[in-house]
């Protein structure tokens, strides 16, 4: 079952483009940058295209995020990483069997601390019009828009 990624950049102007994946891997990988986004936060739709055999592609996930670059195009390696820090000190919670256990609520206040740090730095809420138009640009209208988990 062949898997595909699709990713959208909000422009300053608002309006959404195609980004493809391979220039976001290289910028991702240091291979070769993005002039274009150099030094700036970028709103980014990714969705994940599932194909599986004899039926027709489906978006089975869209992400909203914010995405940073370094001064030269490249994906900024140092807040990939406070994201990566932030959404793993976000699960520390789950290893709470019942609050009760010995040191859960210091847990659950990172956990809560780190799922707001999140939200305010990395998090994308667009609204109902930006939704509507990324599913449109996924040709997500119709029976198909339910299908795909939206965050």
């Amino acid at each position: 079952m062949p898997v595909m990624r699709r990713y959208l950049v909000r422009e300053e102007s608002g309006r959404l483009v195609d980004l493809p994946s391979r220039a976001f891997d290289h910028a991702d990988d240091g291979v070769a940058p993005i002039p274009a986004f150099a030094g700036r936060c970028v709103d980014l739709v990714s969705a994940i295209v599932v194909a599986e055999q004899g039926a027709q592609p489906h978006v089975a996930e869209v992400a909203f995020t914010k995405l940073y670059f370094d001064d030269s195009g490249f994906i900024d390696a140092r807040k990939r990483e406070r994201m990566i820090r932030l959404m793993l000190e976000s699960c520390a919670d789950r290893r709470c069997r019942s609050p009760e256990t010995p040191g859960c609520g210091d847990l659950n206040r990172r956990a809560f601390a780190a799922r707001s740090e999140l939200a305010r730095e990395f998090g994308w809420q667009p609204g109902p019009a930006e939704v509507n138009e990324v599913l449109h640009r996924l040709d997500l209208r119709g029976a198909g828009a339910t299908a795909a988990t939206v965050h």
